[in-house]
């Protein structure tokens, strides 16, 4: 079997976001596996001639997809997000074509893998792609990070003078990551508390998400209580692994995750989770993690107080099922999984 991972269409921002991420981690775990197949990266049209091509990214508004197929065809859909919330994902007349665009090169493809039965229900609806081509295969946590030593702890909040009590959020700043909610709920939390987000857009005014970021921390007055960190390195990611470590509690304050990578490396961590029940989340956290409505401020503050003032014992339960959680999940069995696939596909005639 040679397959051929095409990445032409990815780019150097794709590399900070989990498309990249899961590109990276699958491509190595892929190669470890013990069979006599041929895995390799493309970032062009080349004349070999793959048993089967796998393209990890599915832009619904960007031509990612060749019309014309030249081998047994497998894609990675992470979530159809805009679908679900339009009225904030607006396309525009040339998004519209090439969304048509896209639906009809997708119409070639022999199978979809997605990362969450979520996901799955919304590409059957939205995408009306067949109920029996498609596959979820879970993701999993970075495995770069992992509970650090109070010292290095110490170090990463001296350095960016972040007190000992703080709630960490980490992500992106899209419309369904639900952060001016988070915001709102935070700034009615204790005043010695502090919260910390990480993420590269969190200071980018010149788009909707990132004024409203900056108009809500105006407007509840909490600017000496928040924390944008927009240059966190990724590898290493040491400082990330502490701030994880270091956090009371991690918030995934979500409308919608098609997975969630952020909640699994909280917990790899040894972070207490505190979760939206928006999309795949309840799949991925199981009952790792104290709940919240995403659509209730009210209730997503009561939730985060609670996790705060859980005595030691009950913290500890929650951190012992995290760990539990956590088992569910491996790159190994990502690969192993969607090598089966890739066997699949080139069985069926």
């Amino acid at each position: 079997m040679r397959v051929q991972i095409d990445v032409s269409q990815l780019n150097a921002m794709n590399a900070y976001r989990g498309v990249g991420v899961y590109t990276d981690l699958l491509f190595q775990h892929l190669r470890h596996l013990k069979t006599l197949d041929t895995f390799s990266l493309t970032t062009e049209k080349t004349k070999e001639h793959p048993d089967l091509i796998h393209y990890p990214y599915f832009d619904l508004f960007f031509h990612t997809l060749p019309i014309k197929k030249r081998a047994k065809t497998v894609v990675t859909i992470h979530d159809v997000i805009p679908l679900v919330f339009p009225e904030h994902y607006r396309s525009g007349i040339k998004g519209s074509i090439r969304f048509l665009q896209q639906l009809l090169a997708l119409n070639t493809v022999d199978a979809v893998i997605t990362d969450s039965m979520c996901s799955k229900k919304d590409i059957i609806q939205h995408l009306k792609f067949p109920a029996e081509k498609v596959y979820v295969v879970h993701l999993a946590g970075n495995p770069l990070l992992h509970a650090t030593p109070k010292t290095d702890v110490d170090a990463v909040l001296k350095k960016y003078n972040i007190p000992e009590k703080y709630l960490l959020y980490v992500g992106d700043i899209n419309y369904n990551k639900n952060l001016p909610a988070l915001l709102r709920a935070f700034s009615t939390l204790s005043q010695n508390l502090h919260l910390v987000m990480v993420g590269r857009s969190l200071n980018n005014i010149e788009i909707p998400e990132g004024r409203w970021i900056h108009d809500t921390i105006q407007e509840k007055g909490i600017a000496q209580r928040v924390h944008l960190l927009t240059d966190i390195p990724k590898h290493p990611a040491t400082e990330l692994a502490a701030l994880f470590t270091g956090a009371s509690a991690y918030v995934q304050p979500s409308l919608y995750e098609g997975f969630g990578l952020s909640v699994l490396d909280a917990m790899q961590c040894g972070a207490l989770v505190i979760s939206s029940t928006g999309g795949s989340l309840p799949e991925v956290v199981g009952d790792a993690a104290l709940f919240f409505d995403p659509r209730n401020e009210h209730e997503m503050a009561d939730t985060m107080n609670q996790a705060l003032s859980l005595s030691m014992t009950k913290k500890k339960v929650f951190l012992s099922l995290a760990q539990h959680n956590l088992k569910r999940f491996s790159w190994e069995k990502t690969a192993q999984k969607t090598y089966a696939i890739y066997k699949k596909v080139l069985e069926t005639v």
